[in-house]
């Protein structure tokens, strides 16, 4: 009986040693009565109440999830009611308005002008204001006092966009090109003045800000700060009449006169702008270089021209190409007339001259037969086939024997005999 009180004495003590380890181990480890011993407790589970709540979207949120070109212009709730008419063009504005109102042109965050300072261009402006520079027509667009794009100066105010009411109409109408004159088919006699005889720079090719030297003719009335065009022949030009059509003449630079002498009529110069290199004998010419604004017109004839030449010897021109008419003024052409290419024919039958005995045969893949081929028929009926419209020329400008015109849109190469058609009407 003693053995067993001692027995039950013992238990007790263990169970009063492992209650009190569990409640020191709620705060960490604890360590026993000789320092060496860590005892680490895991603890229970424990139970976490979560109260999850649901709410509807309040004021201005009811379609704030969509994007933006998605949202309602009319949520009353909402107090930027817009629709992004051009996200990507900060210079685009956006349509805002009530319930009760209209809908109006909002403020685009560009500003209505712009002060040009020193090394400022219509190029720099659009892409800073509109992050576009290549929308530089459109800004000259909205500032006619400017006559030449390529020169603005300290102290101008350049319009960045047209106060309306409404949604913006087009400054220009649509489909309208911008190209400056580089050349033309004339008589090159009508247009000389002078002749580039130097240059004070130890250089055969002269370029943008270099100076030279000019000898114009006797007559000719020169003023300090006046733009001179300097040009060369590249070849005479014959059209289909028995008449030639004139030199073909290419702009290469414009100078702007810094010095002169009427006793001498020599006259030092510099480059302000160049499209070639300037060589000693180039012509100068007093004239007065432009941007052309050709919008399409209507035709009011059926004619039909070739292309006449080009500034480089190319044989094919494709899109965005100028390329010269042997049509003019006395033809009645006009600036924006538009010449459709027109062809008939089989384009892969009219390649197969040059591509091998072989090029028509067809290999008969379904026949058991090994090397089994049969012949395409490549004699269809030509005469029959009709015209078909694969490109389209805009003419630019006009002499009286020859325009210079863009490809507007080309399907295939245009060669230089194509047939182009002008046809009345749009």
């Amino acid at each position: 009986m003693k053995e067993t009180g001692r027995l039950l004495s013992s238990v007790l003590v263990l169970l009063t040693c492992a209650t009190s380890a569990l409640a020191q181990d709620e705060a960490g480890p604890t360590t026993g009565p000789g320092g060496d011993t860590q005892i680490n407790m895991l603890p229970g589970p424990t139970t976490t109440n979560t109260t999850t709540t649901q709410s509807g979207p309040g004021p201005g949120e009811v379609d704030s999830h969509l994007p933006s070109s998605s949202q309602s212009l009319t949520d009353v709730n909402s107090s930027r009611d817009r629709f992004d008419l051009n996200r990507s063009d900060p210079a685009a504005a956006s349509a805002r308005g009530n319930k009760d109102g209209q809908y109006v042109i909002g403020d685009s965050g560009v500003p209505s002008a712009h002060s040009v300072r020193r090394g400022d261009t219509l190029w720099g402006l659009s892409g800073q204001y509109f992050k576009n520079p290549y929308a530089w027509p459109r800004l000259w667009s909205y500032n006619p006092q400017i006559q030449n794009p390529h020169w603005i100066y300290p102290g101008d105010r350049v319009r960045l966009r047209v106060e309306e009411t409404g949604f913006r109409q087009r400054a220009v109408p649509e489909k309208t090109v911008f190209l400056r004159n580089y050349g033309w088919v004339d008589d090159i006699g009508k247009y000389k003045r002078g002749e580039v005889v130097g240059s004070p720079d130890d250089q055969m090719y002269l370029t943008f800000w270099d100076d030279v030297y000019v000898e114009l003719e006797s007559d000719e009335k020169i003023e300090l700060g006046q733009e001179l065009t300097v040009f060369r022949e590249l070849r005479t030009m014959r059209g289909r009449e028995a008449d030639d059509a004139g030199d073909l003449v290419q702009v290469v630079a414009t100078l702007r006169v810094d010095r002169y002498n009427p006793k001498t009529h020599l006259a030092r110069a510099q480059i302000t702008e160049s499209l070639d290199s300037v060589e000693r004998g180039d012509f100068v010419g007093n004239i007065k270089r432009k941007f052309l604004i050709v919008p399409p017109v209507k035709n009011d004839k059926y004619i039909e021209a070739r292309i006449l030449t080009a500034l480089y010897p190319h044989q094919f021109f494709g899109q965005h190409q100028v390329v010269f008419l042997d049509r003019g003024a006395k033809h009645g052409i006009k600036p924006g007339n538009r010449f459709i290419a027109v062809r008939r024919g089989d384009r892969w039958v009219e390649s197969l001259p040059g591509a091998g005995a072989s090029a028509d045969d067809k290999a008969m893949t379904e026949d058991d037969r090994d090397a089994v081929f049969s012949e395409l028929r490549t004699d269809g009926p030509d005469e029959k086939y009709p015209n078909e419209t694969f490109a389209e020329i805009r003419v630019l400008a006009t002499r009286d024997k020859s325009s210079i015109a863009i490809v507007t849109e080309a399907g295939f190469e245009i060669e230089r005999d194509t047939i182009l058609v002008m046809k009345k009407g749009y």
